[in-house]
């Protein structure tokens, strides 16, 4: 699905909730694709949270001013489901910890990964090719729009065959999104105090 597909069915669609279907209709993912992107999403967004330590919640109605989602997973995901698919990952990745590979780690490309006639490795290359010593997964995924657990699945892999490291040398000043454009945050103006404005001044910003 390009972005401009996307921007098109999203102003058709999203003032009536209707983004999902706009997309189908305009023939930028297929009905059951787009039922299988959401379940994904779903699922790796509740793998995300129980990685970060979230283990319970509540379930709160809607209010009258609140909205819903603009893609949704028609009719519903069963709670059972959800519990049994983010402990089936959780548990694979309690094995990931053995080569490293968490949350919290920054992992380092020591290797390029070799070209593979067989499987499809562009992942592999994007994620290697983020993978500075400064990135944790959850940077790594964000930068390429990727879900979580397969980027850390495909880290392990690596780590695994010696393509990359978890314990990186890193300085004292080093700050992980300093050469990624995709992981800054705006920048506001600032503004030099000036030690003789007095306090109720008319210039004095609130």
């Amino acid at each position: 699905m390009s972005e401009d597909a996307w921007n098109v069915a999203f102003s058709a669609g999203a003032p009536a909730g209707r983004v999902g279907p706009e997309l189908v209709a305009r023939d930028a993912v297929g009905s059951a694709g787009l039922e299988a992107v959401c379940l994904m999403a779903t699922f790796d967004a509740l793998f995300a949270m129980a990685m970060f330590g979230a283990r319970t919640g509540t379930v709160e109605p809607l209010g009258p001013g609140d909205l819903l989602p603009h893609l949704l997973v028609q009719p519903g995901i069963p709670i059972e489901r959800l519990d049994r698919e983010t402990a089936r990952r959780l548990e694979i990745a309690a094995g990931w910890q053995a080569v490293g590979v968490t949350a919290q780690c920054r992992p380092a490309a020591v290797r390029a990964a070799a070209e593979s006639p067989i499987r499809p490795d562009a992942l592999r290359q994007s994620v290697l090719g983020k993978a500075n010593g400064r990135r944790t997964p959850r940077d790594i995924a964000f930068a390429l729009g990727q879900g979580l657990f397969v980027v850390m699945q495909e880290l392990a892999d690596m780590a695994r065959e010696g393509l990359l490291t978890t314990d990186p040398v890193m300085r004292p000043d080093d700050d992980p999104t300093l050469d990624d454009d995709s992981l800054r945050l705006p920048v506001l103006p600032r503004h030099q105090a000036t030690a003789s404005r007095p306090r109720g001044s008319e210039d004095q910003r609130k």
